[in-house]
């Protein structure tokens, strides 16, 4: 019955998306940044996961960002960044359907206190899809076009 619901609510709402990047993520004030992919995909709705991850370095890289392509293991400084790629899917009736995320986050600690605070990011929600995987890079183009030309 939850899926049930679920399903209809995506259909109903089908494609929904948002955007919003903070104005000084530019290049000048990050050092680096990392790009995590968090795959909570099943049945083979995305299947493109390592391109998804190049792509949207690459396409950080042609807008100046210092991208690190090694392994993630902590913040290095003040100005690093991690841009997630959040996917949730999961097939009903055949279809896929589910959520794209991408939000870039870093670490702060300010008078002794440690938060994670996000600069933006972009999603949607989707169903009716065989898969996911153009939807996904289609989100990687919008955050860039976002991280080009931010609203607030």
């Amino acid at each position: 019955m939850k899926k049930l619901f679920i399903a209809v609510m995506l259909v109903l709402f089908g494609s929904q998306a948002s955007a919003g990047i903070f104005k000084d993520f530019v290049p000048d004030n990050v050092s680096q940044i990392h790009i995590e992919i968090s795959d909570g995909a099943f049945e083979g709705c995305w299947t493109n996961i390592s391109e998804v991850k190049r792509y949207t370095e690459d396409k950080l890289e042609l807008e100046g960002f210092n991208v690190s392509r090694d392994k993630f293991d902590g913040y290095k400084e003040r100005n690093h960044y991690i841009v997630t790629v959040v996917i949730n899917a999961q097939r009903n009736a055949g279809l896929c359907f589910g959520s794209i995320k991408l939000d870039i986050t870093k670490a702060l600690r300010t008078h002794n206190i440690l938060g994670m605070f996000s600069l933006g990011g972009t999603g949607s929600i989707f169903s009716g899809q065989e898969n996911i995987n153009r939807s996904v890079l289609g989100q990687v183009d919008k955050f860039i076009k976002e991280v080009k030309n931010p609203k607030w």
